[in-house]
Formats: C-alpha cells, sequence, structure tokens
C-alpha cells in the first residue's frame, strides 16, 4: 500500500485517491522568463518519477503543470518578472514567454522526463481567474483599495494550516511586505491594477486595466481542468509558505469545500555549496548546460539517491559516483543479454530470490516514495545477477 508524506499533517498516510483509482495532481510549473537550472530538474524529476510509479500500480493519473507566463511578482509591489526581462532584453513578453517555453519544453525531453497531461498557461485563463476575483469578493473574503483587490487572510480562519505560520507571528519582512493600500500587511494580490506603461494587462470590473497577483493563477486553473477538490498538489518546499498557503485560501474561500487538496507533497531545495540554488541568487546551473557534461540519465540516478524531501547539494564528486553507478547497470545488462540464451530457464530458486529482491524494492517504493532505499535493494539485485552469471560460467557450447 502506497504511503506519502502530507505536508499538511506532517505525516505519512495511505494515499487513498478521492475516485477509486484515478488520482489528480497539480504541480507548481516554471516561470517562464529565463533558462531552466538543475533545480527545476530536481523538483520535475521528482514528480515524474511518481507519476510514473502511480501509473506502474495501475492509477489513471491526469497529471497538470501550469505555465507562469504572467503574475509572478518578487512582491504584491513589485514587477512582474516576465515584464522585467522583456524590458531588459527589449523584446515583447509574448516572444519572452514562447521562447523559455519552448526551452522549458525541449529541456523535459532531453531530461527524459515525460510531458504532463495538460500545461495550461496563466494567460489564457484571464477569464477563470477574473471570475474567481468576483466570487472571492461576493463570498467575503476580500475588499478593494485603490482599484486593486487583496484576500483578506483575517476572514480565513485556517490561514497558516499547511505551514503552521501564524499571520499575527508574522511580521513584515523577506515573505511579508509592506504595502499601504492593504488592511493588513498579511494580506495579498488577486488583482493589480496595472500603470499606463504596464505591458500585460486586461480590463475587470475593478479597474479599467489590471493583471493577476501571483496565487490566483494556480487555483483557477486547477478547479477549471482537475475539479473544486483533487487528489495531489506538489512543488518545492520554498511554496509551502506564502504561495500554496495563499492558494488554500483562495480556492476553499471560493467554493466552500474543504479540503481543497488532499496530499500535500513537497521536495526539498537543491543546493549549491549548501545554498538554495535559485535564478534570483545567480548561482545557478543551467540544465543545458549540465546536459553537455553528464547524461540525463547520470543525472535522474544522482536525483533519486537522495530522498526527495531531504536537500541535495550539487557537486561533480557525486555525479561521478553516480555515473559510475550506471555504468554498472549497463554492463549488467549486456552480461544479461550474452548469457541469457545460454542459462537455464526458470531456475526455480534464482526466481524466488529475485522475487524476494523485487519486493524489497516495490516496498521501499510504496514507503514515501523513497528511491535511496530502492535504490539500494536495485543494486542488491544487480550484485545478485552478476553473482550468478559468475558461478554458472556459461560457456559457448551451453
Amino acid at each position: 500500500m502506497l504511503r506519502l508524506f502530507n505536508t499538511m499533517t506532517k505525516k505519512k498516510e495511505t494515499f487513498k485517491p478521492l475516485k477509486d483509482k484515478y488520482v489528480k495532481i497539480f504541480v507548481c510549473g516554471v516561470t517562464v522568463y529565463d533558462y531552466a537550472h538543475l533545480g527545476h530538474a530536481r523538483t520535475y524529476a521528482f514528480y515524474d518519477t511518481l507519476v510514473r510509479f502511480l501509473r506502474y500500480l495501475d492509477y489513471k493519473v491526469a497529471y497538470l503543470q501550469n505555465v507562469t507566463d504572467v503574475g509572478h511578482l518578487t512582491e504584491d509591489t513589485g514587477e512582474d518578472k516576465i515584464i522585467k526581462k522583456a524590458k531588459e532584453e527589449s523584446k515583447d513578453p509574448l516572444e519572452i514567454t514562447n521562447f523559455y517555453l519552448n526551452h522549458w519544453l525541449e529541456m523535459m525531453e532531453k531530461f527524459k522526463l515525460q510531458k504532463p497531461d495538460l500545461l495550461p498557461r496563466a494567460t489564457d485563463h484571464i477569464k477563470e481567474i477574473i471570475g474567481q476575483v468576483q466570487t472571492i469578493l461576493k463570498n467575503g473574503y476580500a475588499y478593494i483599495a485603490n482599484d486593486s483587490v487583496y484576500f483578506d487572510v483575517s476572514k480565513f480562519k485556517d490561514y497558516g494550516k499547511l505551514s503552521k505560520k501564524v499571520p499575527k507571528e508574522l511580521r513584515p519582512g523577506a515573505r511579508v511586505e509592506l504595502n499601504t493600500d492593504k488592511t493588513d500587511p498579511h494580506d495579498f494580490a488577486l488583482w493589480i491594477k496595472a500603470s499606463p506603461e504596464h505591458i500585460l494587462r486586461w480590463n475587470s470590473p475593478w479597474c479599467e486595466w489590471g493583471y493577476p497577483g501571483w496565487h490566483i493563477e494556480d487555483t483557477a486553473i486547477a478547479i477549471k481542468h482537475l475539479g473544486k477538490q483533487y487528489d495531489i498538489h506538489g512543488g518545492a518546499i520554498e511554496l509551502a509558505f506564502p504561495h500554496h498557503e495563499a492558494e488554500i485560501a483562495q480556492a476553499e474561500a471560493t467554493t466552500g469545500i474543504k479540503p481543497y487538496v488532499k496530499y500535500w507533497v513537497h521536495t526539498g531545495l537543491l543546493t549549491i555549496n549548501k545554498q538554495k540554488m535559485a535564478k534570483s541568487l545567480g548561482n545557478f546551473v543551467r540544465l543545458a548546460d549540465a546536459l553537455e557534461k553528464y547524461s540525463p540519465e547520470v543525472f535522474r540516478l544522482w536525483i533519486a539517491s537522495t530522498h526527495y524531501r531531504k536537500p541535495l547539494d550539487y557537486n561533480e564528486r557525486d555525479l561521478d559516483v553516480a555515473k559510475k553507478k550506471l555504468n554498472k547497470i549497463s554492463d549488467t545488462l549486456e552480461r544479461i543479454k550474452d548469457n541469457l540464451k545460454r542459462a537455464e530457464s526458470g531456475k526455480p530458486v534464482f526466481l524466488t530470490k529475485l522475487k524476494k529482491m523485487e519486493k524489497k524494492f516495490l516496498d521501499a517504493m510504496q514507503d514515501d516514495i523513497n528511491t535511496p532505499l530502492a535504490l539500494t535493494h536495485f543494486f542488491e539485485i544487480i550484485s545478485f545477477i552478476n553473482k550468478q552469471i559468475d558461478v554458472n560460467k556459461y560457456s559457448k557450447k551451453d
């Protein structure tokens, strides 16, 4: 029975989807304003593994990964990252987003990531976003200030239930910015009035021109494509607050249905020299550059060697170890091919031992996708097979 660690409850839970063998998954996708880096690869490699394993277990999976092509702000009073990039390169924002989205799709293919079933763009869902903001206002969870719309966290009593961060205990700072338009600094923007020079903007009921806040696209897209309630929401752990906390507030204020998501499954961060790898910090390794030195299989094996919830520090020493392990797998496969026809088919003792080892591998995967332990058992299988080949010493006559 599959068990997953739920960030909401802070414990492993037996996985039971809302509907029989059908699983709906939403994973926060990339913001298409720059090249994909290894931090993205670490996150999406895990969800790719999770989706593949769920399908192996005969679940029918609908996997959605959104594309943020508007509204990703450093803060509610900050500048949209896409517009900032467009200004830097003297290009149209659409040109920027299309270029980097195509780059991401290319990197997904090169990194051997299965393409999600759905890749909806935020700019294709402005109607749904405006509709959701209207509903939140109507239900009394938001207010209008200076032609912008803000979510009133004081009205949503469960705000903080995911991250365990209580608004009154938070002080304005890294994640809570001061904004004189807000009733409370913890409130967050649903819709922002656009300045005359703002490029990405739409007409709305609250102002002539505006654009969505960072969080609202996710719930508008999810509710449209996955429904008012779904099984798994994923993303890096840094998104738990404020992003995912805001999503819960928005969705449950819109629909009145709780919980919005049954399982919150977060990945640990990828670090470099023990510091978070990020575009904003300028310390990221572009995925395209990394793939020039190591194969995608080496990276996937390296990523799987650390549990998905733990931090993973980038260094070439560990990648070289992964490369050697991959070579061992390849060599064993070649030996199997060379000896398969000469081996006695279906030796009961051999097959029984192999089945027991396979069960250990699957048990590890069922235990919160414990890939490091699963790999330990996998290499036990590799060693066992090599030993059997050596012991039997099959000759060409055989």
